[in-house]
């Protein structure tokens, strides 16, 4: 009986794994000395192949728009393979272009939220920008907004009833500052998103310049075996 039991929980198991999407890790990659370059790179192993693929991307804060000859994106397709092999393929790709921008400031992490975790409020999130700073009037958060649009035609089949957007704020002190960001339009490139939710944080001071935060939002997707996670970043300049 209690083989039977086990045998029971472990198909269970599997056979719930086997539905999910893949989830995407991200490294962030930093931004150059003037504020002006960002980049990050997320990675993982594909639904239904196995395939590990990594992609790097890098990011004018100023125009919100990608460098030239990047996203760089590397997939292997149906081959399974450690993921280390598509990062390394696609960091050798990249680094010509980071060397060139000099992308190689950290930043500072304020604020995460893995898609794994479990948080009262997945499409909020909230910090201090200093740990001496801890105070109501101080902390800062950002808020996200889901939007719905019409269904494009190749999303129809997936069942949705919205293809969805987003929007993204920030408040301090909990007093609304701003509306940071706005969806017009779903582009074809998040493949038919479902949802999203605030990932992280990163802060980057400019010497004798602005404040940079990039805020990474979780985008989920319908995949081949369920919704898949990527990462969207929204540039921010505080004042």
């Amino acid at each position: 009986m209690i083989r039977v039991f086990l045998g029971l929980i472990l198909s269970i198991f599997v056979s719930t794994s086997a539905l999910a999407g893949d989830t995407a890790q991200r490294n962030i990659l930093g931004f150059s000395p003037d504020g002006v370059w960002f980049a990050f790179e997320e990675f993982g192993t594909s639904d239904g192949t196995g395939a590990p693929y990594s992609n790097i991307y890098v990011i004018n804060i100023n125009k919100d728009t990608w460098a030239k000859n990047t996203p760089i994106r590397v997939n292997f397709g149906e081959t399974v393979a450690p993921v280390s092999k598509a990062r390394n393929a696609a960091m050798i790709k990249a680094k010509p272009i980071l060397d060139k921008l000099k992308i190689s400031e950290p930043g500072l992490l304020l604020a995460s939220n893995p898609v794994t975790e479990i948080v009262a409020n997945p499409r909020r999130i909230d910090f201090y920008r200093n740990k001496n700073l801890e105070s109501p009037d101080k902390k800062i958060s950002y808020v996200l907004k889901e939007l719905s649009f019409p269904l494009s035609q190749r999303c129809k089949s997936f069942g949705l009833k919205k293809e969805q957007g987003f929007s993204l704020s920030i408040t301090r002190g909990g007093a609304p500052l701003a509306e940071v960001y706005k969806d017009k339009l779903v582009p074809a490139t998040r493949n038919c998103p479902s949802r999203y939710t605030i990932a992280d944080v990163i802060e980057f001071n400019v010497p004798s310049g602005p404040t940079r935060h990039i805020v990474l939002v979780h985008r989920f997707s319908m995949g081949f075996e369920g919704p898949n996670t990527r990462f969207i970043a929204v540039p921010v300049t505080v004042k």
